[in-house]
């Protein structure tokens, strides 16, 4: 289960810039044929399906048979590991964000 991976696995993955890219595509096309996507870069389907590899290994993309072709599509869950990451820092954002409020808010006051 993708939600009990360690954040590293996807920061890892999400590190090269060609994969971030493959999943920009997958979020605005939803699910592909591998070839597909290889067609979209100008690597190698070889260095394409290597990357799509990296990426369900760190439980960001599946890929499954149907027929004949072979579907990579993004996992709903893909992000949750960095997202409960970043949750821990929230709370520095929440706070500087009240605070800028209430200093918006006693401008429009004076």
């Amino acid at each position: 289960m993708t939600q009990d991976r360690p954040p590293e696995e996807a920061f890892a993955a999400l590190a090269d810039p060609t994969r971030r890219q493959i999943v920009e595509f997958l979020a605005e096309r939803g699910p592909q044929r591998i070839s597909d996507v290889a067609d979209r870069f100008p690597a190698t389907r070889q260095t394409i399906t290597r990357h799509l590899d990296i990426l369900g290994e760190a439980g960001i993309t599946r890929t499954e048979r149907r027929g004949r072709e072979r579907l990579t599509e993004l996992r709903a869950d893909a992000f949750a590991p960095i997202q409960r990451w970043l949750s821990h820092y929230g709370r520095f954002w929440g706070d500087a964000l009240q605070d800028l409020k209430q200093a918006v808010e006693r401008g429009e006051r004076e």
